[in-house]
């Protein structure tokens, strides 16, 4: 009975794509079912103006937008409440024709492919991936999703891009730290022998109840509340006073919860390459340290969107960079898990939807069996490089913390000009070279092969496939 109902549960993707299809669907429709029927507060305005006090020339320069949400022309105006249906859908094609035409647009939904391949991979029956980890990079599919939905408010209602408005914004970015906190405690659980805690099913219901208030803020954060523009994620709570500095602020500064949501996930992210090359050895299957090296374009994707914001959104060419390094990141994660997945005895035959063991009746049990993660296949060491939960989670939110204010204050003191100025790309790209630089020398110094010259081989033919020597040897 038990293999039974496992069988019939429902994939964790598909449950993640049709829940995020309903808050979606809702938070569209209420956006423009508002906006047709005259439902907007005083002061609130629902036509396609401009409303910010940063110059229009700015604000192109800013342009390609951030993520999905690149709109170069005027979406329609509102019409007439029969219409509105057919405006939603007017606007959401709309929004994904300009993506077509955009070249960060066409890098970002390139990386879809290999980013589905990647899952596809790395929920391999035989890889024991933590179920929680599989569930974790599934989700951020909503994140990449929400940023559609996200993109037209911000771009219909406000003539901005996502990126400068920053309640949207926050909003939506809250989503990727949802996720890599379901990463880290995934393979954290695996790795400490919990069961519970790398299959926690109280841990998805918070995720979904966040998805589901990040849906209904989207919705009637303009329409019930009347949040302008500019307006902060979670009102701005612990900033420093205004006028505490000599300069100013731009108007589309990041709040400081922004800047708390941007660096959690930077911190969030590096540990969840930590813990996956401790999965390495714990499995005793080291093709689980290419999933480090795999996420590692993700990670310098990350540091571009940090640099972007860094520079008050006036550098356009660093979305370009963080839409390539996504495109490249999804790519070597997909190389990852398909070496993980080879190793672990997959093969082409698993693509045939209509094969299968020609057992499959008599042995159902026990491949169903197979497919659940195995916790006692998991060499667990409590005491190796693993501290506490408490103290763990104290450090993520001091570097957070800390990190934020840094980020937001610290230009505002040092050369407030240069950190202003769209013609400062010499130091944004150095910004972006040095933390990535540090975190490949950090793994590069834990590759004991590596240093002696002998590179993994990117494809491998099964479990007994072994390196490729690369430097001085025949």
């Amino acid at each position: 009975m038990e293999h039974r109902r496992r069988r019939q549960r429902v994939s964790p993707l598909t449950c993640l794509v049709c829940s995020f299809g309903c808050c979606w669907l809702a938070s569209t429709i209420g956006h423009h079912a508002v906006q047709a029927f005259g439902l907007a507060p005083r002061g609130a305005q629902w036509n396609l103006q401009v409303q910010s006090t940063v110059d229009s020339k700015t604000q192109m320069a800013a342009l390609p937008a951030e993520g999905l949400d690149v709109l170069q022309d005027s979406l329609p105006g509102v019409v007439a409440a029969g219409n509105a249906l057919a405006d939603m859908g007017t606007s959401v094609l709309t929004g994904f024709a300009d993506q077509g035409q955009n070249i960060n647009g066409i890098l970002f939904q390139s990386s879809l492919l290999p980013y589905l391949a990647f899952l596809y991979f790395l929920g391999y029956k035989k890889n024991n991936t933590p179920p929680l980890v599989q569930f974790g990079f599934s989700f951020l599919l909503l994140f990449v999703l929400a940023t559609i939905p996200t993109g037209i408010i911000s771009k219909s209602t406000y003539g901005l891009i996502l990126a400068d408005s920053d309640w949207l914004h926050g909003t939506a970015e809250s989503l990727l730290t949802c996720t890599n906190i379901m990463i880290v405690l995934g393979f954290r659980g695996a790795l400490l022998g919990d069961r519970d805690l790398a299959d926690n099913s109280l841990v998805r219901n918070i995720a979904f109840v966040w998805l589901a208030a990040v849906a209904v803020t989207l919705a009637s954060g303009v329409p019930f509340f009347g949040w302008e523009a500019h307006a902060q994620f979670l009102s701005g709570i612990g900033a420093i006073p205004a006028g505490t500095f000599q300069s100013p602020e731009p108007v589309n500064a990041l709040s400081l919860p922004n800047w708390l949501v941007h660096w959690s996930t930077v911190f969030e992210f590096l540990l969840a390459m930590s813990l996956a090359w401790k999965y390495a050895d714990a499995t005793g299957n080291q093709k689980w340290k290419g999933l480090t090296w795999g996420m590692l374009p993700s990670h310098a994707s990350s540091v571009s969107a940090l640099t972007f914001h860094v520079f008050y959104n006036n550098i356009p060419w660093i979305l370009t960079a963080q839409a390539a390094f996504t495109l490249l990141g999804n790519i070597t994660l997909c190389i990852a898990s398909a070496r993980i997945a080879v190793s672990n005895g997959w093969t082409l035959g698993e693509l045939n939807p209509f094969g299968g063991d020609k057992e499959s009746d008599s042995k159902s049990g026990t491949e169903d069996e197979a497919e659940a993660f195995d916790v006692s296949k998991v060499s667990t060491n409590p005491g190796q490089d693993m501290p506490s939960g408490p103290l763990l989670t104290f450090e993520i939110v001091a570097l957070t913390v800390v990190a934020s204010y840094l980020t937001k204050y610290g230009e505002l003191s040092i050369f407030p000009g240069v950190f202003q100025s769209p013609d400062s790309s010499a130091l944004a790209a150095l910004i972006i070279i040095v933390p990535v630089s540090l975190v490949v020398y950090t793994i590069y110094r834990r590759s004991s092969d590596i240093q002696q010259g002998s590179l993994p081989a990117v494809f491998v033919s099964g479990p007994a496939a072994t390196d490729v020597k690369v430097s001085g040897e025949s």
